[in-house]
């Protein structure tokens, strides 16, 4: 088992010098911590498309998105034991599963 933590946020392209500098904003949208297990789990949080989630666990985990995602080996993305992790919200409600590895 392993806690994960998750920021869903806005992602802005600006710099003093305009400059393109893709960082998050400061007030993230939503944060939830959650508990791996052995199976599935879904967060609460909901994404709209144009933002980002980033993810970091205490132990590798699978994570998958979509309307109603299952994590899993074959289903979604390897996210590392303390390897922060950012994904682009793909569509409207987008939602966030993980799992043990």
């Amino acid at each position: 088992m392993a806690t994960v933590h998750i920021v869903l946020a806005n992602v802005q392209a600006r710099a003093r010098t305009g400059a393109t500098m893709p960082v998050p904003d400061s007030v993230p949208s939503g944060v939830d911590t959650v508990a791996s297990a052995a199976a599935s789990t879904q967060s609460t949080l909901a994404g709209a498309a144009g933002q980002f989630w980033s993810i970091v666990s205490t132990g590798a985990v699978w994570v998958n998105f979509g309307p109603n995602p299952v994590a899993g080996s074959d289903a979604g993305w390897l996210v590392p034991a303390g390897v922060p992790r950012d994904f682009a919200v793909t569509a409207d409600g987008e939602k966030i599963a993980v799992k043990d590895v």
